[in-house]
Formats: structure tokens, C-alpha cells, sequence
């Protein structure tokens, strides 16, 4: 009876045991658990010819970079930040990033006017809107109108994120300069093709010199004053020297475009592209907003370095707006005769400005916009 029993718990367990060996090897989905392939992680190197932050711009690119690693679970890891030119100085980002050296990257607009003309446009339009996020609507809406303006950019294998924009250009300088007379031979730092003839026209003496380099050009006495946003001017303290701040409101400007490799862009998943893409406009969105906070930091800082705070009249301004040529038009000029859509830029972005609210001291671009 007992012995009776011993077999048939033997059999029991050695059906089951069976049962199992002949499901495993027939491949039963209730054990065999699917295994998920394992997620391509991208890993990037930023370059920019600008400080490291808390720098503005390069704080809002470094959110930027960041938040996009926070959403991309895991996908996006950034292994180098290389900054003040420290892998590409500043005339040579777009050749780092169409290379490959770099992922990801700035460039700077007034480094190229040869290469990209057409993305110089806002420094082209004198007395334009300090307020900056006139300027960042306006930039982008012509960058979704005009596919010219990515174009630029892109031919060079870039994939263009973002535009960013900057504060309105101001002066600091040694002396007092208030009035449109007040500029006559003193020696200004500034970049780009369309500043120096602007200040040129006060009766200044405009030298081309990157933002590093003013410091000691201004202890040296090589330059009197420099023309900038006046957040850039109190990063780089130039207030330690010059004593003197003038609000000029000559207008912001988009100085800055983002961009990354095409062959690292075509690369991502569709899902990772657009996370790209939507957090850069949240960047430039901060970026924006900030600039103001930052202004008035400047203001304050500035006051507590001694330095005079001035602000130019309306009348001086309306003098400096006439004595110039109309630099916008000159610069549609320009650029149609390269064969480069300069009208629709151009007369788009003023009618852009105007239709916001901004009040221009004078009419420009008049002979294309009668």
C-alpha cells in the first residue's frame, strides 16, 4: 500500500517535470520574456567662441543642452563643454561643427559676414527695439518665412536649431559721451560690418576688436570706449576703467544661431529631434526674459563701481539716425546683388518690428518700401 502510494507521487512528479521540458522546448510565450534591444546613447561635445556662463547666452545654451539630457532618458550625454574658443576660436565654429570636430555648437553671425551675409541682417537696421523679445519674434517668423535664412547655415552641414538674441548695444567709455557731438575722434571697440559705420557716422573712430580683448585695450588706452549690450560689458568689467555708461538703445540684435552636425541630426530618432527642437524654443524663450533681469544687474553693479550713469535724448539720437546712410537699404542692395532674397528680408523684418510697435527715428529701406 505504502510502496503503492511512493509510485504513483514518482510518476505525478516526473509527468510534471515532463510537461515542462516539452513546453520550454516547444517555445511556450508564458516563460519566454522578449528582451528589449538596448538604447543607442549619443554622446556630444559643445563648442562656443563665447565665455562660459554665467555668461547669457551661454547659460541659456547650457539649460539648453542640459534639459535636453534630463528628457532624453538617458540618450543624450554631453562628455565636453568647450568654451571661449577653447577647441574653435570664433571665426571657425561653422568649420568645427561641418567637420565634425564638434557636435554641437554657436555661431556667432558677425564672425562670418562673408559666409553668412544674410544671417547679419539685425545688425544692418540702426535705432531698432531694445526690447528683446520683440526682436526674438520677429527673427523667428522670418526664419520660418524666408527657408533662405536656414539654408545659409545648413549648407555647411549644420542643422540650425535656434536663433538667439542679445540686449541693446550701449556704450561705456572713459569720458562722458551724451550727445551726438560727445563722440567726435574717440576711439570705440565694435564688431561687424554695419557698427563701425554707424559710430563712423557720430564722428568716432571705430576699431574691429573682439569682446576678450577690449580689457587691455582699454587699460593700454588703445581704445576709449566700447559699443555692446551693456550685461556682455559687466561680465567682461569693463566698468573697472571706464567710468562712464551711456544708454544709447541703438537695438538688439540676433547675433547667435544654434546648430548641430547633420550627419550626428540625422542620426537621432525622430523623437529625439523633436525634443531638440522644442526645448530650444523654451531656450530662447529664457533667453529673452532674462536679458532684461540682467540689464538692470548691470545698471547695478556699474552704479556700484562708480561709474555715471547717462542716457542720450531723443533729439541726439533722431541727429545720429539722419547723419547715416540708410544702412538697410544699402544692405538689400547688397544682397541682391548676390542673388540673395535681401528685400524680403529685410523689408519683412521692419514691417515686422512696425507692426509690433517699434517707432523708427527714421524711415529705412525707403525706396523699397514706398
Amino acid at each position: 500500500m505504502n510502496m503503492g502510494k511512493h509510485v504513483k507521487i514518482f510518476l505525478v512528479t516526473m509527468a510534471v517535470a515532463l510537461f515542462g521540458v516539452l513546453a520550454v522546448g516547444c517555445g511556450s510565450s508564458a516563460t519566454a520574456v522578449p528582451q528589449a534591444a538596448p538604447k543607442e546613447v549619443f554622446k556630444l561635445k559643445f563648442t562656443s567662441p563665447l565665455p562660459a556662463p554665467p555668461f547669457l547666452i551661454s547659460e541659456t545654451i547650457k539649460w539648453w543642452a542640459d534639459e535636453v539630457a534630463a528628457r532624453s532618458d538617458g540618450r543624450i550625454e554631453w562628455t565636453d563643454f568647450y568654451w571661449l574658443g577653447a577647441l574653435a576660436k570664433g571665426g571657425e565654429t561653422i568649420e568645427a561643427l561641418q567637420v565634425g570636430l564638434a557636435d554641437a555648437g554657436m555661431t556667432v553671425y558677425p564672425y562670418y559676414p562673408a559666409k553668412l551675409p544674410l544671417g547679419n541682417f539685425t545688425y544692418a537696421v540702426p535705432f531698432g527695439p531694445g526690447d528683446p523679445k520683440m526682436i526674438l519674434e520677429a527673427t523667428r517668423r522670418l526664419f520660418d518665412e524666408v527657408p533662405a535664412l536656414r539654408a545659409e547655415t545648413e549648407r555647411y552641414n549644420i542643422k540650425f536649431l535656434l536663433p538667439e538674441v542679445i540686449d541693446t548695444y550701449n556704450l561705456t567709455s572713459k569720458s562722458p559721451i551724451v550727445t551726438f557731438e560727445d563722440f567726435k575722434g574717440i576711439k570705440i571697440a565694435s564688431i561687424g560690418s554695419y557698427h563701425p559705420k554707424i559710430l563712423q557716422a557720430a564722428g568716432a573712430v571705430a576699431i574691429a576688436m573682439p569682446v576678450a580683448e577690449r580689457y587691455q585695450a582699454l587699460q593700454t588706452g588703445v581704445i576709449e570706449a566700447e559699443f555692446l549690450p551693456w550685461d556682455i560689458s559687466y561680465s567682461f568689467k569693463y566698468q573697472d576703467i571706464n567710468k562712464h555708461a551711456t544708454f544709447v538703445n541703438m537695438g538688439g540684435a540676433m547675433p547667435v544661431g544654434v546648430g548641430l552636425n547633420k550627419d550626428v541630426w540625422n542620426r537621432f530618432p525622430q523623437d529625439l529631434r523633436d525634443l531638440m527642437l522644442q526645448v530650444a524654443d523654451e531656450a530662447a524663450d529664457r533667453n529673452a526674459a532674462l536679458i532684461m533681469e540682467r540689464r538692470e544687474e548691470a545698471i547695478a553693479g556699474f552704479k556700484e563701481a562708480g561709474v555715471e550713469i547717462h542716457e542720450m535724448s531723443d533729439a541726439d539720437r533722431s541727429k545720429w539716425a539722419n547723419a547715416l546712410d540708410d544702412i538697410p537699404g544699402q544692405w538689400i542692395k547688397e544682397m541682391e546683388e548676390k542673388g540673395l532674397p535681401g528685400e524680403k528680408i529685410m523689408v519683412g523684418y521692419l514691417d515686422i518690428l512696425e507692426e509690433l510697435g517699434h517707432v523708427f527715428p527714421r524711415k529705412w529701406a525707403a525706396d523699397y518700401r514706398d
